[in-house]
């Protein structure tokens, strides 16, 4: 499992929205979120497994802290499903500074 924290001063304006990231973050998917971090703990094998109640709240939670801790206005999110390996990134955004934030998670099963 490996987690990358990024912050950027006065960039969220172009950052945030980027429309050359590929792919296309679009908005918050509790379940996908749900699905990476109980896959990151060893209990999905895909995603097309079924997600439990407790990773979709850890998945709340997760966001909760995120938004508290750093003051964030705005989420943005980006999954992908590789099979042994998913990618889960969380851009963020902090309107009253421009502040620009992105958590990158990845995991791989092998």
């Amino acid at each position: 499992m490996l987690w990358t924290f990024l912050e950027a001063a006065n960039q969220a304006h172009f950052r945030f929205k980027d429309s050359r990231r590929e792919p296309q973050a679009g908005a918050m998917d509790l379940e996908q979120l749900g699905a990476w971090l109980q896959g990151a703990l060893g209990g999905l094998n895909n995603f097309q497994a079924s997600v439990s109640a407790a990773s979709i709240g850890a998945a709340s939670e997760l966001l909760q802290a995120l938004k508290d801790d750093l003051q964030v206005d705005e989420f943005l999110w980006v999954f992908d499903d590789g099979g042994t390996d998913m990618t889960g990134n969380i851009y963020m955004a902090r309107n009253s500074d421009n502040r620009y934030f992105a958590l990158e998670m990845w995991w791989s099963s092998d």
